[in-house]
C-alpha cells in the first residue's frame, strides 16, 4: 500500500471524532478498590513499586506506591518502547523518506533467503515477518553486553518461523530491524531520533531510551526475572534488568525509562489526534488493524483487542504491555487513557495485579 492508499484507508477512521466526551462521575468507590488492591501487593511485599494513572478529559487520578517515589517516578517500561518506536518510524513516512512496503533488504543487503527479501516495514511494526520475538543467544549476548548493532546483526541472521505475511507471532527483532532503519536514513541513533521527534513535542521530559544521563539510582528497581541459563545465572548481576548495561542500552524494543503521566502524554497525541508528531490520518492508521485478513490483530507498533485494554474497554482500545509489569491502553470510546506501571514482572504471576488494578479501573470510568 502507498502513501496515497495508506491515507484513503484512514479517511473513513478520521471522520468521527477520536474522543467520547462523556457526563457523569467516576464510581470512587471502584478507584478506591483499585488503590486498595495495589496497596496489598506492596504492603506484603510482592511488589515493591507501582504508579496508577488514568486520565479521562479534565479528569484524572494519580496514585505512587511504595518505591515510586516523586511526583512522576520513572520505570523501566519494557515493550511500551515498541509503539514509541514505531512512531518515530512513521515520521519517516509522513515526510516521505520510508514507504511502508519498503522491503528491509533494500537497507540491509545481506537480509536474504527463506523469503526475506519479501520482509517489508509493515511487517516489522505489525509482527507479520516471521522474525523471532528475541534471538536463540539472547541471553548470552547480554552477558557479553552485546550492542545494538550487535541484536541488529543478529536478527538479520535468524531463521524465519513462517513465511512473511501468513500469520503473527510478537517480534521485538521486527521492531529493532524498522529502529535500525530509521537510523540508517536519519544518521542518527534511536536514542536520538525519538527524543527529538517524539519526546520533545510531546513534552515527554522524563522519558527517555537508556538512561541518557540519569542516575540509575533515580529510576524504580525491577524486579528481575531469573536467568534461564547456569552461565546467565552466574553473570545475571552485570546485565539483568537493573543492570547499567541493559538500563543504558535503549533497546528500541524495550528500553525506554519513563514515567506514568509520559505515556498518558504520548497516547493522548493519538486519542486526541492531535497531529503535533503525525499527519492526523497516520495517527488513525497506527491505532487500526493492519493485519491481513484472517491474522491476528496488530496496529503500527500498538497492541489491539483482545491483547490489549481491559473487558470494560471499547472495541478500538489501543496500547501495549511490557514483561517488566508495565501496563497501558486508551479508549477513544470513553476518551480515556490507564497506565498501570509496576516493578514485578509480568510472568511472575497470573493474574498480574496491573491486570487486576486495570480492570477495576476501567469499571470505575467507562459510564461516567
Amino acid at each position: 500500500m502507498n502513501r496515497r492508499d495508506m491515507l484513503s484507508g484512514a479517511a473513513a477512521i478520521i471522520a468521527t471524532p477520536a474522543m467520547a466526551q462523556p457526563a457523569g462521575k467516576w464510581d470512587t468507590a471502584r478507584l478506591d478498590e483499585a488503590a486498595k488492591v495495589m496497596d496489598g501487593w506492596i504492603a506484603d511485599g510482592r511488589v515493591q513499586g507501582a504508579s496508577i494513572l488514568v486520565t479521562q478529559g479534565p479528569r484524572k487520578y494519580a496514585r505512587n506506591f511504595g518505591t515510586a517515589k516523586g511526583p512522576e517516578p520513572v520505570f523501566l517500561l519494557a515493550s511500551i518502547t515498541k509503539p514509541i518506536t514505531a512512531m518515530a518510524v512513521m515520521t519517516l513516512v509522513d515526510a516521505g523518506q520510508l514507504s511502508l512496503d519498503d522491503k528491509v533488504v533494500k537497507f540491509f543487503p545481506a537480509f536474504t533467503g527463506e523469503g526475506r527479501e519479501t520482509i517489508t516495514v509493515r511487517h516489522c511494526l505489525t509482527h507479520t515477518g516471521g522474525l523471532p520475538d528475541m534471538l536463540v543467544d539472547d541471553e548470552m549476548l547480554r552477558e557479553k553486553h552485546a550492542t545494538l548493532v550487535d541484536y541488529r546483526e543478529g536478527a538479520i541472521k535468524a531463521p524465519l518461523k513462517f513465511a512473511p505475511g501468513r500469520k503473527y507471532s510478537y517480534s521485538s527483532m521486527g521492531i529493532l530491524l524498522s529502529a535500525e532503519i530509521a537510523q540508517k536514513i536519519t544518521g542518527k541513533p534511536i536514542a536520538d531520533i525519538v527524543e527529538e521527534r517524539v519526546f520533545k513535542p510531546l513534552g515527554m521530559r522524563h522519558t527517555g531510551y537508556g538512561l541518557r544521563g540519569r542516575a540509575n539510582g533515580t529510576t524504580v528497581p525491577s524486579q528481575g526475572a531469573p536467568a534461564m541459563t547456569e552461565a546467565g545465572k552466574k553473570s545475571w548481576n552485570s546485565w539483568n534488568w537493573n543492570s547499567e548495561y541493559w538500563r543504558n542500552l535503549g533497546a528500541p524494543w524495550g528500553g525506554a525509562l519513563g514515567s506514568a503521566a509520559d505515556i498518558a502524554r504520548f497516547y493522548d497525541e493519538f486519542l486526541n489526534q492531535r497531529g503535533r508528531i503525525l499527519k492526523t490520518a497516520t495517527e488513525s492508521f497506527m491505532i487500526t488493524n493492519q493485519s491481513p485478513s484472517g491474522v491476528k490483530a496488530s496496529g503500527l507498533g500498538f497492541d489491539l483487542p483482545p491483547s490489549v485494554g481491559a473487558p470494560a474497554c471499547g472495541p478500538r482500545t489501543f496500547g501495549h504491555n511490557g514483561s517488566t509489569g508495565t501496563y497501558s491502553w486508551a479508549d477513544p470510546d470513553t476518551g480515556t487513557i490507564c497506565v498501570v506501571l509496576t516493578s514485578l514482572y509480568e510472568a511472575a504471576v497470573r493474574p498480574h495485579p496491573t491486570h487486576l488494578v486495570g480492570d477495576l479501573l476501567a469499571h470505575a470510568v467507562a459510564k461516567a
